[in-house]
């Protein structure tokens, strides 16, 4: 290979999709519709929303992908789950429209420590981190990704704020989250925020009423049991 060496057609692969917890054939999936989806961005297919759609009927995804009908539908529900994919119905006998979502993906900058001395990033990197930049502009240190599904993002400050605040709770919580914006698509203002606000109702279900099937030993001063 060298630099005049023109490479194949290829797919979009998201980096992401590695450490998600789906079927390799949901993340070859998810790469066609990425693929199709910046064809429709080019043609206009937008819907009244401006959010841009694909048809793509079941029959020739299984023939592009080499797979059969029913496992096709099976890697369509599990994007479903994760909440990288959205189907609406668009008519009776009328192929589904399909709508592929991308998860918030934390901004990465560089230092001059790190390109002092060194290869600088290629023009795609550095246009991607522009872009990225630009949707999640923010001061201070950008936020990381965590949780199950790595979409949940928090500061250093606010993960620490979070280990001491639930040192036994906070993983759980992160997961919880994780799972819960994967699940619903659900985007929230900060997530820190959410989890405190979940914390809350936890304990205030907690005090709420004693755990069923166990004793309530509770007195009042003066008493004894």
């Amino acid at each position: 290979m060298t630099a005049e060496t023109e490479l194949p057609a290829y797919l979009p692969y998201p980096r992401f999709l590695l450490k998600m917890d789906i079927s390799h054939t949901a993340k070859l999936l998810y790469a066609l519709l990425l693929d199709r989806s910046t064809l429709s961005q080019k043609n206009g297919w937008q819907d009244s929303e401006g959010r841009t759609y694909i048809v793509y009927p079941i029959a020739e995804i299984a023939e592009m992908l080499d797979k059969g009908c029913t496992t096709i539908k099976g890697a369509l529900n599990e994007l479903d789950a994760a909440g990288l994919l959205e189907r609406r119905r668009a008519g009776f006998s009328c192929a589904n429209r399909l709508y592929v979502k991308v998860p918030d993906i934390p901004v990465v900058q560089f230092s001059d420590q790190l390109t002092d001395g060194k290869p600088p990033p290629n023009q795609t990197n550095i246009n991607n981190l522009i872009e990225s930049q630009t949707k999640r502009a923010s001061e201070g240190q950008p936020p990381a990704a965590y949780g199950r599904y790595k979409n949940v993002f928090l500061s250093d400050a606010e993960l620490l704020e979070l280990e001491q605040d639930f040192p036994d709770k906070w993983e759980y919580y992160l997961d919880r989250l994780s799972c819960h914006i994967a699940s619903t698509g659900k985007q929230y203002q900060s997530h820190a925020a959410t989890i405190y606000k979940w914390a809350q109702e936890d304990a205030a279900k907690g005090k709420a009423a004693p755990k069923q099937g166990i004793p309530d030993y509770s007195c009042k001063e003066g008493e004894s049991l």
